[in-house]
């Protein structure tokens, strides 16, 4: 049992030192393509779903300059999952990623500024 519990152990540190080295890689990559993503999500994600609300974008403009906070990000990041099972109920696939884009986006930096 030992021996089960030691391998689960190093199974998972080298799993989270690769998720570690993966987000560190991709956080940079996400955050310069900042106005691409938040272009492509509007072009392809919201529009035209009317769903693109005075709040929704409040808290894309926001986003745009930077100045979203941890809980506004939150919302967004909500808002984002429900639209996203819509795009997928409707087939939507272009929605999808530019949803899903965005959401890491918003989550990536939702995670930096709580540092």
């Amino acid at each position: 049992m030992g021996v089960l519990t030691f391998g689960f152990g190093v199974w998972f540190h080298r799993l989270s030192t690769r998720l570690a080295v993966l987000q560190g890689n991709i956080t940079p990559l996400v955050v310069i393509h900042k106005e691409e993503l938040i272009r492509y999500y509007l072009e392809k994600g919201i529009l035209p779903n009317p769903s693109l609300t005075p709040r929704r974008q409040y808290l894309i403009d926001k986003l745009r300059a930077g100045t979203i906070s941890y809980d506004e990000s939150k919302e967004l990041a909500d808002a984002l999952r429900v639209e996203e099972r819509k795009a997928k109920e409707e087939g939507n696939n272009d929605a999808v990623v530019a949803i899903l884009g965005l959401l890491a986006l918003v989550i990536i930096l939702a995670a930096l500024s709580k540092k």
